[in-house]
């Protein structure tokens, strides 16, 4: 079939007209390339214990040895017509294939899915700690960036690493260190291929403000519903008291008597 290698066992640095005992390897490494321009590029090698041994390139259109002992095998597979079935293969076999299997998986290689951005921001020994987040994209080339007063800071940030989610997605981070008091300069930009246009997200502390006044209005509420309770229940006691005591109508009619 034209695979066998002639020569290999009298590689210099196996053994010289010996197979020595123990474990060996062959390597085969073939593939192909669909240019731009319509055009083929294909190559195609075999190893021996890590080493080279014979090489094909579809553009020189023979083969090559890298020493004396593949150069045994080479002189049979040209005269064997091996570089005719070699170009065949790299030429139409393997593009063929390649169209095909590139158009299966054309759909998943192309999809874009829109990353979703979380800004938070957290306070601690006098430093505003913001991180921006972003969770469930596809492809992951995306680019994540601290932007102060429309000044990229990327010497100030500090970046997560992009990585894989169970479902394909990816996610990444960015944070970065500013006083508290100018955390309105702040904005995260995200660039994404599934984004029309780069995306600027800021911390929103008012979420945090909004529970805050709940809290503090309930709180006041029920301290006003305290006070009117006790002011109720203050002045029907001091009626029972005698402070504005109305005696039963009844009795008062008798002492009149």
């Amino acid at each position: 079939l034209g695979w066998d290698l002639w020569g290999w066992d009298t590689i210099p640095w196996v053994s010289v007209g010996s197979i020595p005992p123990g474990l060996h390897t062959i390597q085969r490494v073939s593939g192909c390339d669909l240019l731009s321009d319509g055009s083929v590029r294909g190559s195609w090698r075999y190893g021996y214990d890590g080493r080279d041994f014979i090489s094909f390139e579809l553009g020189s259109k023979n083969f090559v040895a890298a020493d004396d002992a593949a150069e045994i095998t080479r002189r049979r597979w040209e005269d064997e017509n091996e570089v005719e079935r070699r170009e065949n293969y790299q030429g139409h076999v393997c593009p063929e294939w390649l169209r095909k299997y590139v158009g299966y998986g054309r759909k998943e290689l192309e999809r874009k899915v829109v990353p979703d951005v979380h800004v938070s921001g957290k306070e601690e020994h006098g430093t505003l700690i913001l991180s921006c987040h972003v969770y469930g994209f596809y492809p992951n080339t995306i680019t994540v960036n601290w932007m102060k007063g429309g000044e990229i800071w990327d010497q100030e940030t500090e970046w997560g690493g992009i990585v894989p989610n169970s479902d394909g997605t990816f996610h990444t981070w960015a944070r970065i260190e500013a006083l508290p008091e100018e955390w309105e300069q702040y904005r995260c930009r995200v660039e994404h291929p599934g984004m029309l246009e780069p995306g600027i997200f800021a911390w929103e502390p008012t979420s945090g403000g909004n529970l805050a006044v709940v809290i503090a209005v309930s709180v006041i509420a029920i301290l006003v519903l305290v006070l009117i309770g006790f002011g109720v229940w203050r002045l029907q006691s001091g009626r029972r008291d005698g402070n504005g005591y109305s005696p039963p109508a009844g009795r008062d009619m008798e002492m009149n008597g």
